[in-house]
């Protein structure tokens, strides 16, 4: 037996000399592209052999060795190591490559250009992360046990199982998580330094039986990993675990990890731990509009007092229209940092003057500048970019025109307004508001009563003529119930108003607000042509908008006053604008014609809606407003009604709306 065993150990000797002599060095590389930190400067007193100002190349690196840094043209001044995990390479302007020796690595020859780094300048500087690959030496292992069909795991990998109550095998050098399993047995881990001086593990595995596991920490919130690679879960927490012993560790961010081992026994283990707090303090000082980004995470405005792990932390400052700043910092244990990084914008001067001199003046950037002024401005210190300037006043047409900006540039605006209205002819200016849309005492589909807000928009005074619209279309729908130029065109599906509107757009050099066909039609609310108005538009407006009376009819709570309907209508339409006007001085919303509106027809909703559209499904359109033949009920303002866009009707028309942006 003796014999026996002194020749394990000459295999093991032997075993291990040959792996010291086969191992290969460690090779170093470059991850991804240079960065350059502008945020950055090179101390003036950096002069190469030539009395040029240095440039700065700063590797920063993950490896605890020995490292030289040889530029090719020669280093300038010595390199330094301010920080860790940091090293400060100073080389003349112009520089190509740097040679990169670290101990226990293949030298590397860091060709700059194929980093990002062409022609580099003096005063510049850059950053490249640095790191290496480590070949762990490998030690062979001795691994017995009392039970034969155990498996070892080495840092969560299965090793092997033991056969005859033993395991030999070859692992990684340094600190290893050695675990040993069997079904029926509670599982034993340890933590060793495995070393040619320490590869031999005697386990004595015993029968199993779950225990109750109670960890908790201070502060709370740290993850509990057992056996190596096992959450156990968050602290404070209850579990059930097989009794034996295990490596713990418990971690949280900004507290040092402990790592031991923990002895679970039946029937309950408490455990508590305290954490030590190794967090820095980072404060990062920017303008309010600014955005501070490291980690994944944006701050606006900048960051104050955040705790942060120690760490080589890239810090990242973003602000409209100005350069983006960077720069690493290292982090070290326990410590407050403040930096101040204020990126700087490009500005302008703006300058205004208008006829009359009381016109308001608005100016706004595609950053959200606003400027306002009345008659003659000057604006300085205009951040460069995209502006919209509109010049209005009472008894004119307001003035809207779009220019750029650039970096020390001074516009110029002369504004002569013209005199007029900014209302389309024939149509009528509504201001948006909220209202409750529906009635309570109506038809179920009037109902639930809703609060509704629409913008500003604008009307047709009066609905579609038939004399307008032959003069689009080419031919006029109408007959027997109403014929003249000036009566309202009726015998027109929802297709056909629609077809109406981009004509009517194209024929004044409009934008069209429709696209597409049938059923696939979409409205553009954006764009500047003729439309027909939503269904939430088409009642406020009736209503009088912001100047409603509450009627029941539109202009009054007198049918006869302000609508045709079955009773005087004489069985046929009417003249356009015969009845009284509702209080936004438009016509016939009551009675005459149904008009066409926008949305499908489907069910109110009882949620707040801002500027609705309708149903997102459904075959019919939505009509309004009663008509010549109908009764009084449908020519109140509340009441509803659908029809599909193909069909048409001796009683149905339309109004035009348009937007008012």
């Amino acid at each position: 037996m003796r014999g026996g065993r002194y020749l394990v150990i000459i295999l093991i000797m032997g075993l291990s000399i040959s792996i010291l002599a086969g191992q290969e060095l460690n090779q170093l590389s470059i991850v991804g592209k240079a960065t350059r930190a502008t945020g950055e400067i090179v101390p003036g007193d950096k002069l190469d052999a030539n009395k040029n100002q240095a440039a700065l190349v700063s590797f920063i690196t993950d490896l605890d060795v020995d490292m030289d840094f040889r530029p090719w043209n020669g280093a300038v001044g010595k390199i330094t190591n301010p920080a860790m995990g940091r090293w400060n390479v100073y080389v003349s302007p112009g520089e190509r490559a740097i040679d990169v020796h670290a101990e226990g690595f293949k030298p590397l020859k860091v060709v700059l250009s194929s980093f990002g780094i062409n022609n580099i300048k003096s005063g510049e500087v850059y950053h490249m992360e640095l790191t290496g690959e480590k070949k762990a030496e490998q030690i062979p292992i001795m691994i017995s046990s009392n039970q034969s069909g155990a498996d070892v795991f080495v840092d969560g990998e299965l090793l092997g199982t033991t056969q005859n109550k033993m395991l030999t095998e070859s692992v990684k050098k340094g600190e290893r998580v050695i675990r040993i399993t069997k079904d029926g047995f509670a599982a034993l881990s340890i933590t060793e330094d495995v070393s040619v001086n320490n590869n031999s593990f005697n386990f004595k595995l015993v029968p199993a039986m779950p225990a109750v596991v109670k960890i908790t920490s201070d502060p709370e919130g740290a993850t509990v990993t057992i056996d190596g690679n096992m959450k156990l879960g968050v602290t404070p927490l209850e579990s059930f675990y097989d009794a034996g012993t295990y490596a713990i560790r418990v971690e949280k961010e900004s507290y040092d990890t402990i790592n031991e081992q923990i002895t679970i026994i039946e029937p309950e283990t408490e455990k508590h731990y305290k954490l030590t707090d190794i967090g820095a303090t980072l404060t990062v000082k920017t303008h309010d509009n600014a955005t501070v980004k490291f980690k994944g995470e944006s701050y606006k405005g900048g960051v104050s007092n955040k705790k942060v792990a120690p760490q080589v932390l890239e810090i990242e400052v973003t602000m409209p229209k100005a350069e983006t700043l960077k720069c690493v910092i290292t982090l070290k244990p326990k410590t407050e940092e403040t930096i101040e990084m204020y990126p700087e914008v490009q500005t302008g001067v703006i300058q205004v003057m208008c006829i009359p001199t009381d016109a308001e003046i608005e100016l706004t950037g595609d950053a959200g500048e606003y400027y306002t002024s009345t008659g003659r401005k000057t604006f300085t210190d205009v951040p460069v970019g995209k502006y919209e300037l509109i010049v209005s006043a009472d008894g004119y047409k307001t003035h809207k025109e779009e220019f750029r900006l650039g970096a020390d540039e001074t516009i110029a605006k002369q504004i002569t307004l013209e005199e007029g209205s900014d209302v389309p002819e024939g149509m009528v200016f509504v201001k948006g508001g909220t209202f409750q849309m529906g009635c309570s005492s109506g038809n179920d589909d009037e109902k639930p009563v809703h609060s509704v807000t629409v913008s500003d928009f604008n009307i047709g005074k009066y609905e579609v003529t038939q004399g307008e619209y032959e003069a689009v279309m080419g031919s006029n729908p109408a007959k027997n119930y109403g014929i003249g130029d000036n009566y309202p065109v009726y015998y027109v599906t929802w297709y056909d108003a629609v077809e109406y509107c981009n004509k009517l757009s194209d024929k004044e050099g409009l934008d069209r607000c429709y696209s597409g066909s049938g059923i696939n039609i979409k409205c553009d609310f954006n764009a500047n042509g003729y439309s027909l108005p939503t269904e939430a538009e088409w009642e406020y407006a009736a209503k009088g908008g912001s100047k409603s009376k509450g009627y029941k009819y539109a202009g009054g709570n007198d049918l006869k006053q302000v609508a045709w309907y079955s009773n005087p209508s004489g069985s046929k339409t009417h003249s356009a604008g015969g009845k009284q006007a509702n209080e936004l001085g438009i016509f016939d919303m009551s009675g005459n014609v149904y008009e066409w509106c926008w949305d499908r027809y489907g069910d109110y909703s009882s949620d707040r809606q801002n500027n609705p559209r309708g149903s997102s499904s459904g075959s019919s359109r939505v009509f309004r407003g009663g008509s010549w033949s109908g009764s009084a009920s449908y020519c109140r303002i509340a009441n509803r009604s659908g029809y599909l866009p193909g069909d048409s009707s001796n009683t149905l028309g339309f109004r035009l709306a348009r937007s008012s942006k």
